[in-house]
């Protein structure tokens, strides 16, 4: 799901948290089923991330994206310090469609966001 259908959309979840990363190794740290999928999907280990990370062609915040779409058991939104998807949560809590428990227009330029959040059953 694109963040733009979200306003339309987002009252079919419910669970919303909103993490920031501060680097991929915090990525890695905050839930270890993310090193599962990360061996299964890249065949290496994180511990073994920085060695091979030359042979990675993707940015860490493209890694980060590829691993959080294969988690099942929850949705995900993954935004910057002013990405198009920051633009959109933003407007969304301006019209206050969202509350995010944070202010989400006061986020950090060097860090990485991710929306958690489960579909309602």
């Amino acid at each position: 799901m694109l963040v733009s259908e979200f306003g339309e959309t987002c009252q079919l979840y419910t669970g919303f948290q909103v993490w920031e990363i501060e680097s991929i190794n915090a990525f890695f740290e905050g839930n270890l089923v993310l090193a599962t999928i990360l061996k299964d999907h890249y065949n290496i280990t994180v511990d073994e991330l920085e060695e091979k990370r030359s042979e990675i062609e993707e940015t860490d915040l493209q890694i980060m994206t590829n691993l959080l779409r294969l988690v099942d058991d929850k949705s995900f939104f993954i935004f910057t310090l002013h990405d198009e998807n920051h633009l959109e949560l933003v407007k969304m809590q301006q019209m206050k469609i969202m509350n995010f428990g944070i202010d989400i227009q006061d986020i950090k330029g060097d860090c990485v966001y991710v929306v958690i959040m489960d579909k309602k059953k």
